[in-house]
C-alpha cells in the first residue's frame, strides 16, 4: 500500500500520531490515581478531563505537522514518521481547519472544567492551547528556539498531573506536582529521541532544539537524564505508598533502550526507539497507578 492509496480515516490517523497521546493520557491517569486515593473520584469529569487532554495533543500534532512543513523543517529528507502535510496527503488550507477545529473541542470539553474548576482552569487551558499553537508557529516559536523539552517536561508533567488532581479533589497538592516529573520526564524522552533523530533537518530549518544546539551527544545525555529524572520521585513515598515503587521495574527495559540510543549512529534506527519509548510511558503509568492504588 502506497502513501496516496491511504484512506482519510487512516490519513488522519497518521496525522493524530496516536503513538504519541500517552503523553496526554498519562498526567490524567495519575492525577486521578492521586485523587482515588483520598477517596475522590467523579467519572464524568475525569473523562472529560481526558478528552481534552487528548485533543489538546492531538491540536499540537496537527499544528506541529502543518507549521513544520510551512517553516521547511519537514522536507522530502524527513526521517521521522510520515507528515500528512508534507506528504501531499492533506492540503495545507484544510490542515489549518483540522487545526482550529480540534482546539474547539478541546475549548468545548475543556469549558465543563472550567465550570468545575473555575478561573485557575480557564487560565490553563488557555495557556495549554496557546502553548500548543506557538510551539511551532508564530515569528518565534517556541520549540524552534530550544524550549520545547522543558515545556513538555512541565506541561505534561506537573501541570497536567495537578489539573487533573485539582479537578477532582478542588485542592493544590505538592505529591500531584512532584509525580508530576515521572510522566513529563519520560514525555520529554519521546521529544528529545525526535529531536536527536532530525537534528540534521532541524539545522537547516533553523529549528535549534537542545541536539542541534549543544550537539548529538549531549541529546543522547539528555534522554537518560529524562528517563533516571521520571523514575525519581516514587523513590520519594516509599513509606507511604510502598508499592508505587513497581514502577521502577520500568528500568528493565529502560536500561537496554538508554544504551541503544547511547550507541546508536543511524537516525533511521531511532524510529523504533520512538516507539518503545511511549511504551515506556505507558508502562510506567500503568505500575504506578496499581501500585499507589494498593
Amino acid at each position: 500500500m502506497t502513501v496516496h492509496s491511504l484512506s482519510r480515516l487512516q490519513v488522519w490517523t497518521l496525522a493524530a500520531r496516536p503513538k504519541t497521546l500517552i503523553a496526554g493520557v498519562s498526567p490524567a491517569l495519575i492525577g486521578v490515581a492521586l485523587a482515588m486515593s483520598q477517596g475522590h473520584f467523579h467519572l464524568i469529569l475525569f473523562l472529560m478531563t481526558l478528552l481534552t487532554g487528548i485533543c489538546i495533543q492531538i491540536g499540537t500534532n496537527l499544528t506541529n505537522d502543518y507549521f513544520d512543513f510551512i517553516k521547511g523543517a519537514d522536507t522530502s529528507e524527513r526521517k521521522g514518521f510520515l507528515r500528512v502535510t508534507q506528504a501531499g496527503l492533506v492540503e495545507p488550507k484544510i490542515m489549518k481547519r483540522a487545526i482550529i477545529l480540534t482546539f474547539i473541542a478541546a475549548s468545548i470539553s475543556g469549558s465543563y472544567l472550567i465550570y468545575q474548576g473555575g478561573a485557575p482552569i480557564a487560565l490553563m487551558l488557555a495557556l495549554y492551547i496557546v502553548l500548543s499553537v506557538f510551539y511551532t508557529a508564530g515569528p518565534v516559536p517556541l520549540g524552534y528556539l530550544g524550549l520545547g523539552d522543558l515545556l513538555v517536561l512541565l506541561f505534561y508533567g506537573p501541570g497536567a498531573v495537578l489539573i487533573t488532581y485539582f479537578l477532582q479533589t478542588q485542592s493544590f497538592s505538592w505529591v500531584a506536582l512532584m509525580v508530576g516529573l515521572s510522566p513529563g520526564g519520560l514525555a520529554m524522552a519521546i521529544l528529545v529521541i525526535n529531536n536527536i533523530r532530525d537534528i540534521e533537518e532541524d539545522r537547516k530549518a533553523g529549528k535549534k532544539t537542545l541536539p542541534v544546539r549543544l550537539g548529538r551527544t549531549a541529546g543522547k545525555a539528555e534522554f537518560v537524564l529524562a528517563i533516571l529524572l521520571s523514575l525519581l520521585p516514587p523513590c520519594f513515598f516509599y513509606e507511604t505508598h510502598p508499592f508505587c515503587l513497581l514502577s521502577l521495574l520500568t528500568l528493565l527495559p529502560a536500561l537496554p533502550l538508554m544504551r541503544r540510543v547511547i550507541l546508536n549512529q543511524d537516525p533511521l534506527l531511532l524510529n523504533p526507539l520512538f516507539e518503545k519509548t511511549a511504551k515506556l510511558l505507558w508502562l510506567f503509568t500503568l505500575l504506578f497507578c496499581i501500585g499507589w492504588m494498593l
